[in-house]
């Protein structure tokens, strides 16, 4: 059970697939730039005023740490650490789909 990935684990795994989804594919920069915007301005609404400020810190990150290491099995280990930016946009993206960051946070 040590090993045992926290709560909210199967849902930041989600996070981050919804915003591969939006980002991945893209031919130039400017396209991958647009894409991330397009996800965080879709966000917007659910951004608490308390947190904006985190968000304004430049330069922002949404990860500390992310990697993605095959098994050898067509599937891939995720290893994900959220920057403090990344927590405020993750807290949005959980109230966009109507859950309570309080609850599903470890």
């Amino acid at each position: 059970m040590a090993n045992a990935p926290a709560p909210h684990h199967a849902l930041v795994m989600q996070f981050v697939a919804a915003l591969l989804q939006r980002t991945l594919g893209c031919p130039t920069v400017e396209a991958h730039q647009h894409a991330l915007q397009g996800f965080l301005d879709d966000l917007t609404p659910w951004i608490s005023p308390a947190e904006l400020p985190t968000l304004l810190e430049q330069p922002f990150a949404l990860f500390e740490h992310l990697a993605f290491t095959p098994r050898g099995d067509d599937d891939e280990d995720v290893s994900v650490a959220l920057s403090p930016g990344g927590e405020v946009v993750f807290r949005a993206w959980l109230r966009q789909r109507g859950l309570d960051p309080l609850v599903c946070s470890s």
